[in-house]
């Protein structure tokens, strides 16, 4: 089975652990890229996921339950073929 990856934007309050040292994103073994950002959002985040599910799973129940987590946007992609 392929796993689906999804890219998460993350708009993070004040408080967020975000200037030094991003090591805490090794707790999360969906996470395979994270990226700061401009704009809009901070941080962008490349997750691999088993499906939707696992994804609403993850955003919802570990991501949004940081207190300095103040919004997210998720897009995934099912990867179909590659040359």
């Amino acid at each position: 089975m392929q796993k689906w990856r999804a890219q998460v934007m993350v708009k993070w309050s004040k408080d967020a652990p975000h200037m030094d040292n991003w090591e805490w994103l090794k707790e999360w073994k969906e996470v395979v890229w994270a990226g700061s950002t401009m704009g809009d959002w901070d941080m962008a985040l490349w997750v691999e996921v088993k499906g939707p599910e696992e994804l609403e799973s993850f955003v919802h129940k570990r991501l949004r339950s940081k207190p300095w987590v103040v919004d997210t946007h998720s897009t995934w992609v099912k990867e179909m073929w590659a040359a």
